[in-house]
């Protein structure tokens, strides 16, 4: 299986051809938890969906309020307590809209940021924020980047690298199963609409394999059972997850409105955490009744960001696929907190009913009917694979990114710079472009 990076990233920013070391992320770990982070989140999907926490706010308006801890007494009439996000009001219509986050400038000098220079570093900074608008891209992430992007280049190599070469990703290892089950996630994601108003019909298609791995959640989160060593990484149970724990899950979930029982068994399957960095777009949870059980009973999906943020839960109580619902929050440029999603998990048939099989998701804009973007992960066992950084498959999402967002006229002008030409050089099932509308009568074929 290979990843592929091409290297027109950095043309634009008078790239040195300096040597740089390999990506090590040294810097500290900053656990999450309950009571330190609550009242972090501001939108009531986002905190009722975090393991400890709830909303307390207008019942109309998922804005306002606050979050807090799960057994605050201070919450009162004639506010409302959400626990769970299917029990938040929608956000305001214009809320998160993706407008980047702030971005920290850089605290050190790390040789990364010596070989383009300071100016450069924070442009790359910058554009990355824009790919990914609510997400902090910090140094660790940063320099794994820019790190994988001058590895394009050979020392004393001058002028423009060939567009039409295709690369392996450069920097990867070959992982074996140990303890945890390992698989790939192959996810294909394919947009059949450009962005409202117009919502002109387009074409954009790429396969986007996600190495991944299934740990059992501990019964309750202790400084011994929130972080799991696999051969594929750290999986951080506090720092990467918002319901890490069965005691979270049960507390959420476990009541009579939606399972009525403690689960026994709850296992994660997950990206992990290498080299102090992460992609962490999606991970699945599945959810048994009895400890024996061959099959789940539930699962949930947690939705989160290409550099590692888990920000949402999305539950189905009973395998079933999830209706359509509020998104809160902005995994890209082009949505906003009111998308829906819709779509669900399917497990394989007898006897390996205790294995995924495929994940559709489905994404729809404010009023809209037919969803404008498919994403559909089909799960493979793998006991040995190539592994790559984190930090790469973070760039090529960036990248990918980009080339989309130049095709439906976004105008992100360092983004684009930066970034689009990279996605150029990155394998397409369908290259980014607008087509004719469907003949009257009939519709774009958006099933999956």
């Amino acid at each position: 299986m290979n990843w592929r990076l091409g290297g027109a990233w950095l043309l634009s920013l008078a790239v040195s051809t300096a040597t740089v070391g390999m990506v090590t992320g040294c810097a500290s770990k900053s656990s999450l938890s309950a009571t330190s982070d609550c009242g972090k989140e501001i939108y009531c999907g986002q905190c009722a969906s975090r393991g400890g926490c709830g909303w307390c706010g207008d019942a109309s308006d998922g804005s306002q309020g606050r979050c807090v801890q799960k057994d605050d007494a201070s919450c009162a009439s004639p506010a409302t307590f959400s626990a769970t996000p299917d029990r938040c009001p929608a956000p305001p219509a214009l809320a998160g809209s993706a407008k980047p986050l702030s971005q920290p400038g850089s605290s050190r000098d790390s040789p990364e940021k010596q070989a383009i220079g300071a100016a450069n570093y924070e442009r790359v900074r910058q554009a990355m924020a824009r790919a990914f608008p609510v997400t902090r891209i910090t140094d660790n992430v940063l320099d794994g980047v820019v790190q994988i992007l001058l590895r394009r280049r050979q020392p004393g190599q001058a002028g423009p690298v060939d567009p039409t070469v295709r690369e392996q990703a450069p920097i990867q290892k070959t992982v074996q199963e140990g303890e945890h089950r390992l698989y790939l996630a192959a996810a294909d994601h394919h947009r059949v609409k450009g962005m409202p108003p117009n919502s002109q019909p387009m074409e954009s298609r790429f396969n986007m394999p996600l190495p991944v791995v299934r740990v059992p959640l501990p019964p309750t989160l202790t400084a011994q059972s929130s972080t799991i060593q696999t051969t594929v990484g750290e999986v951080d149970l506090r720092r990467d997850h918002l319901l890490g724990s069965l005691d979270l899950i049960a507390e959420k979930y476990g009541g009579a409105d939606y399972l009525g029982y403690r689960p026994a068994r709850v296992d994660l399957i997950t990206p992990a955490r290498s080299t102090n960095s992460r992609f962490g777009a999606m991970a699945v949870y599945l959810g048994y009744r009895r400890a024996e059980d061959r099959a789940p009973s539930f699962y949930l999906l947690e939705a989160g960001t290409a550099t590692g943020e888990a920000k949402m839960i999305y539950f189905s109580p009973s395998m079933q696929p999830i209706e359509r619902v509020t998104s809160y929050y902005l995994p890209t440029p082009f949505v906003n907190m009111r998308y829906t999603y819709g779509g669900g998990l399917t497990m394989q048939a007898a006897p390996n009913e205790d294995e995924p099989d495929q994940l559709i998701v489905r994404s729809y804009a404010v009023g809209d009917s037919e969803p404008y973007i498919i994403v559909t992960v089909k799960y493979e066992h793998r006991p040995s694979f190539p592994l790559p950084l984190p930090v790469e498959l973070i760039a090529d999402a960036g990248a990918r990114i980009a080339l989309i967002a130049r095709t439906m006229g976004v105008s992100a002008v360092e983004l684009q710079d930066l970034l689009a030409n990279l996605g150029q050089n990155l394998q397409w099932t369908e290259t980014p472009r607008y087509v004719p509308a469907a003949t009257p009568g009939t519709a774009p074929n958006t099933a999956r």
